[in-house]
């Protein structure tokens, strides 16, 4: 008679009831929608309103960064928390002074930066029309066969 031994097997210790994976999300969507406000608010001339709207949200990101934990922020959380936190506090009081310390333009004036804004639009989709031609860098040496 042969006696069979059932080995039981050993289960992971159960963790705490872990965020579902979109609330990890949420502090950096936040932020993001923050800062696409503010940018839709500057492109319908509310340039003040929109860019303190940036600002606020920006201001918010490094709250959150400094306040909660790592698991809960998803992509907000990049370098260590004092870098982080710096450079969101940083760029939120930037934008906020030059929100607040740019006259009101008139009509001519937002003609005019408007503009500016489509030239340097062009320009970017320039280079990246010619990098994705290229497949290099101005940086990178030229490879085997390129000049």
């Amino acid at each position: 008679m042969s006696t069979q031994v059932r080995r039981r097997r050993r289960r992971a210790p159960r963790r705490r009831a872990a965020a579902p994976h979109w609330l990890a999300q949420l502090p950096y969507l936040l932020v993001l929608s923050g800062v696409g406000a503010g940018l839709t608010l500057c492109a319908f001339n509310y340039f003040r309103k929109g860019s303190g709207l940036m600002a606020a949200a920006l201001l918010l990101g490094a709250l959150a960064r400094l306040l909660l934990p790592e698991s809960q922020l998803g992509p907000l959380a990049v370098r260590s928390r004092s870098i982080d936190c710096w450079t969101l506090v940083i760029l939120g009081e930037m934008v906020a002074f030059v929100s607040l310390s740019v006259p009101p333009m008139n009509k001519p004036g937002l003609a005019l930066a408007g503009a500016f804004g489509v030239l340097i639009l062009l320009a970017l989709v320039a280079r990246g029309t010619r990098l994705l031609v290229t497949g290099r860098r101005d940086g990178d040496p030229p490879g085997p066969g390129q000049v």
